[in-house]
């Protein structure tokens, strides 16, 4: 650990605080005279100062990608986005149309990110966006209302057996998988580079617990989709009296999961602990139709299950939701 320098402070006129910046630090971060240096106050009563308001880039990142295609190529991609690097270098020897088409694909699900360079043997991916521009908070409202619109709708694909509606829940998943990486990245440049947006009021722990929460909505929303596309290829299997049941239960999960993000973004712990009794009855009603199913058709039975399983899930994230308001509530 490096030892501190002291300094002492001094008062200049009547209420200005001044203090001398080491000397070996500001000439080693390029400040002369008229520099601009950023003050960020800490949550532990530290103060941080940067030359540059910490938005130094973090890159350029090298991946070498020769022999990798598909899953593994997408996942690295993703892992060094979320990781917080700008400028992502992709080099092969030939970079191949099956791992140009990868690259296009992941880039089209990756929020301010562009290709800006492309050649045969190398691809530079950048990110344009401006990370003060959409603090971490507004990122997580922004994936809550997109998830309240995947749950309306799949309540009401449920009940028409709308399979166009179904279709549009499903494509919107993807979106939220987006917004999800974005907190997820967004949470990375504030534990490594204290980039805590001025638009914001959160600090580094508020930070991590609207990153867990997010998790949880995201789950929500693959359910969501794992219910419409069930309704997209059930057809008539499922008789309407049944599936009518599971709406019911559903729209008590699809409350519970609005309940916890207000919860969650309040602090409010009375109306956290509501929604976890309230959660717990969702699994007795659920047990008691998957009884009744029992002597149904075998694919009727098994779309039925899978619903059940969903609606269930749905309900358990936000119970999970709800304890993380609990425990942020506690932290501030």
């Amino acid at each position: 650990m490096i030892n501190p320098e002291i300094r002492k402070v001094q008062i200049t006129g009547k209420s200005t605080f001044v203090v001398s910046l080491p000397k070996k630090w500001a000439i080693n971060v390029g400040i002369t005279s008229g520099s601009l240096v950023h003050m960020h106050p800490q949550e532990d009563g530290s103060l941080l100062l940067t030359s540059n308001g910490g938005l130094a880039s973090q890159g350029p990142k090298t991946l070498t990608i020769d022999g990798r295609a598909g899953e593994p190529l997408i996942r690295d991609i993703i892992a060094t986005y979320v990781a917080g690097y700008r400028v992502i270098e992709l080099k092969a020897k030939n970079i191949t149309h099956e791992q140009k088409k990868d690259i296009t694909t992941i880039v089209k699900k990756l929020i301010g990110i562009e290709i800006i360079e492309e050649t045969h043997d190398k691809v530079i991916i950048q990110d344009i966006s401006n990370p003060g521009e959409m603090p971490i908070d507004m990122s997580f409202r922004r994936m809550h209302i997109k998830v309240q619109w995947m749950l309306d709708n799949t309540i009401k694909a449920m009940n028409t057996r709308d399979v166009s509606l179904a279709s549009e829940v499903v494509k919107q998943d993807d979106e939220i998988d987006r917004l999800h990486l974005l907190i997820s990245k967004q949470f990375m440049d504030i534990l490594l580079h204290s980039r805590i947006s001025e638009k914001s009021e959160l600090g580094l722990t508020g930070a991590f617990y609207y990153r867990l929460a997010s998790d949880q909505l995201e789950r929500v929303s693959d359910h969501a989709g794992k219910i419409a596309g069930i309704i997209l290829e059930s057809d008539e299997k499922i008789p309407h009296a049944m599936l009518e049941d599971i709406v019911k239960i559903g729209i008590v999960s699809y409350r519970l999961v609005n309940d916890s993000v207000i919860s969650f973004t309040k602090c409010n712990v009375e109306l956290a602990n509501r929604i976890i009794d309230e959660h717990k009855k969702i699994g007795e009603d659920l047990r008691k139709i998957r009884n009744i199913s029992t002597g149904m058709n075998p694919d009727a039975v098994m779309s039925l299950g899978l619903i059940a399983d969903s609606v269930k899930r749905i309900g358990d994230y936000a119970a999970n939701v709800a304890e993380l308001a609990i425990d942020f509530s506690k932290s501030i």
